[in-house]
């Protein structure tokens, strides 16, 4: 576990111990007690309290966790309401909650700061690899060296006997930059390019990254990247942007999965009647046979099978497999419009989502024979599966469904990916709900 680890960590327990105890004291009992701590913890971690910071500070998420906690306090007051007239006198129990939380977070969380500088002090740090050439990547690496409360101890290339700095050079290959980092044992791999080298940085963090590590960059002081950038960290005055880890390797990834089997079940569940109701009208039109599969591109370009409702019959086998839009076809019946339309025929896809080959959101999943050619097409068509694929999506809901633009269609689904957060997929499925609503508004 290293020191940021522990941070964190410990961070969210002091926030569990010092919410649980007012709120137990003031008689909500063990229950209430449980679920106001499990909110308190999910929020803070979707506000981004929790992250990783190189030299964290009481006054990080200050703000924020006050609000929150307040908030939950209220919803504790009135949950424990018997009766209207007991408002006023409850109302004041709020603070008997918000109070002894400051007070105990900020107790709390100063001690761990407190033990994490010591320990930093005595050399308890994450190995760092440099990766830069001139004098800023060397004057940076050699603060690290004479500034212990930052965390990161330059290593391999970084420092020599003599206590000065110097910088593994920034080597135009990725897997050079990686074996470097194998072998000096780095934890951290920071980047410090020369003037103007920022955007050949970037393949080499994205190969960090990958790798597992996590990555920094160090432009250069009084640069034109950092007037753009606000929320970054520094190092004595140097700028550090913290590269955002992979959606997998992040904490509130498993929430998203979560999510995923709790709505799908519920969606399953809620639109029985309307799917009963739609294989019926299509077993009358076109007799027996109204669900099929087909083969479809998942994460990492794994092949999937997707259920749908069969609104379309071709004459031929493999028609639907390599035919781009059946739209304008004259077999579709008045019905089949309507439930395409609507998007009923992609209920079934619930069934996907609850056995884990799809997510509610993410990158519309497309038939092999059109990936292969869109790809050859566009470049970036194929860093669309580094997510798995989704029932809707972020350009789905700006109107990029059917026979539209691939190109809008790639950005979008990989802005989607390198932007993720839960809240941006509640805010897409929001944002479905209304298109739905109103199909011609995105």
């Amino acid at each position: 576990m290293t020191s940021w680890t522990f941070c964190s960590l410990a961070d969210a327990s002091v926030d569990a111990v010092a919410l649980a105890a007012p709120v137990l004291d003031a008689g909500y009992g063990a229950l209430l007690a449980g679920m106001a701590v499990g909110l308190l913890l999910l929020l803070n971690l979707a506000g981004g309290t929790y992250r990783i910071r190189l030299s964290p500070s009481l006054t990080d998420g200050w703000s924020w966790r006050g609000g929150c906690v307040t908030a939950i306090a209220c919803v504790l007051t009135v949950a424990a309401l018997e009766h209207e007239a007991a408002l006023v006198v409850r109302a004041g129990e709020v603070a008997l909650v918000v109070v002894p939380y400051l007070g105990l977070t900020l107790t709390g969380r100063g001690l761990v700061y407190v033990v994490l500088r010591q320990a930093r002090r005595r050399g308890v740090r994450v190995p760092t690899l440099v990766a830069g050439s001139g004098a800023h990547a060397r004057h940076l690496a050699l603060t690290l060296l004479r500034h212990s409360e930052y965390g990161l101890a330059p290593v391999g290339g970084a420092c020599d006997v003599l206590g000065q700095a110097s910088c593994t050079p920034l080597v135009d290959d990725p897997e050079k930059l990686l074996a470097m980092a194998r072998r000096h044992r780095a934890r951290v791999v920071l980047l410090a390019p020369p003037p103007g080298g920022e955007e050949h940085s970037h393949r080499l963090a994205q190969q960090a990254r990958q790798a597992g590590y996590p990555v920094y960059l160090a432009p250069q002081p009084g640069g034109v990247l950092v007037d753009f950038v606000s929320g970054a960290e520094h190092i004595r005055g140097f700028p550090v942007l913290r590269m955002r880890p992979l959606p997998q390797q992040r904490l509130s990834w498993p929430l998203k999965r979560a999510l995923d089997v709790v709505l799908a079940v519920a969606g399953l569940v809620v639109s029985a009647p309307v799917l009963a109701v739609c294989m019926l009208l299509l077993r009358r039109q076109g007799g027996p046979g109204v669900l099929f599969r087909q083969v479809r591109v998942g994460i990492a370009g794994t092949p999937i099978e997707i259920v749908k409702l069969r609104t379309f019959a071709p004459l031929r086998a493999g028609e639907s497999d390599t035919r781009w839009s059946i739209d304008d076809d004259p077999r579709l019946t008045r019905t089949a419009r309507l439930m395409r339309s609507c998007s009923l025929d992609e209920l079934p896809q619930l069934w996907n989502v609850l056995r884990g080959d799809m997510s509610l959101v993410g990158p519309r999943p497309e038939r092999p024979h059109f990936v292969e050619l869109f790809s050859r097409a566009d470049h970036h068509y194929g860093r669309r599966h580094r997510l798995p694929v989704g029932l809707t999506g972020w350009a789905q809901t700006h109107g990029l469904r059917g026979d539209t633009s691939i190109e809008d269609r790639a950005r979008l689904d990989n802005h989607y990916i390198d932007t993720w957060s839960l809240r941006r997929d509640i805010k897409i499925m929001i944002r479905t709900v209304g298109c739905l609503l109103w199909p011609g508004r995105s």
